[in-house]
């Protein structure tokens, strides 16, 4: 596992679109990331896998996994719901796992 590659990028108080993705190939073991970040699903994948290359990586390959909406609401509760019109939808319980663990202190539940 490269341990450049963060397993979650998701700023504080965002809410909005988010897709799990699996990074493989180019010698690294695979592994599960999801990212946020943007107004359209495609654009978060084009986004990670332009991450990736920065990383110098350049033959990884970054396959979607589906994706899903996440809301920070005011009471400090993390809501995961919905999918994505260009993926489907995302494991919600493994993307739970992962924002869980940036935000061990924050509730973090998933919906529908």
């Amino acid at each position: 596992m490269d341990k450049r590659i963060p397993e979650t990028i998701l700023p504080e108080g965002y809410n909005g679109k988010i897709i799990l993705a699996l990074i493989s190939g180019a010698g690294m073991e695979e592994r599960i990331v999801l990212r946020s970040g943007d107004d359209w699903h495609r654009e978060i994948l084009r986004n990670t896998k332009a991450e990736i290359k920065r990383y110098g990586i350049a033959d990884a390959q970054v396959d979607e996994l589906g994706g899903a909406w996440i809301n920070f609401d005011e009471n400090g509760k993390i809501v995961i719901f919905g999918s994505s019109d260009d993926f489907g939808a995302c494991d919600k319980t493994v993307a739970a796992e992962f924002v869980r663990r940036l935000y061990p202190d924050r509730t973090v539940t998933v919906a529908d």
